[in-house]
């Protein structure tokens, strides 16, 4: 097992509250790259995000292993859920409480439910453990582009 899972699972919305808190809010709503979110939708789609990630593929690939599950269109979610009018410091404390249950889900899996299997239509065949570890990664390339802003 990773030794850094849990302790980066819980930066990762550590370090974008402290993110947010250094980013002026007039900075919000700029975007500075066409096929990147703006800092106010970025933090909405780490938090619409994470329940589908931790219920829709984790708690579904532990009660039915092999399940396949739905791929969802980012872009498409940002635009129905209408990112662009969340407040993103009640979304980034939302994002924390959220992680918090996706890691106390985590805590408590057997050796044999991280390697439990689901099947993701763009990706293929992944693990509880692979998609903990991409939780990782997601975190990181938002918190990347939202420095960009400092």
């Amino acid at each position: 097992m990773n030794p850094y899972l849990f302790p980066a699972l819980e930066l990762g919305p550590k370090t974008l509250e402290r993110l947010l808190q250094r980013m002026s809010p007039s900075q919000w709503d700029v975007q500075l790259d066409i096929d990147r979110f703006t800092p106010r939708e970025a933090v909405a789609h780490l938090l619409d995000w994470e329940p589908i990630l931790r219920e829709e593929r984790m708690r579904a690939a532990l009660d039915q292993p092999g399940v396949a599950i739905q791929a969802h269109d980012e872009g498409e979610r940002a635009t129905v859920l209408n990112y662009a009018t969340w407040d993103p410091i009640e979304s980034a404390a939302r994002f924390r409480l959220e992680r918090a249950r996706t890691i106390e889900l985590a805590r408590d899996l057997t050796p044999e439910q991280w390697a439990t299997t689901f099947f993701h239509p763009e990706r293929g065949h992944l693990t509880v453990y692979d998609l903990a570890n991409m939780l990782i990664g997601h975190d990181t390339y938002h918190i990347e582009d939202l420095s960009r802003y400092l």
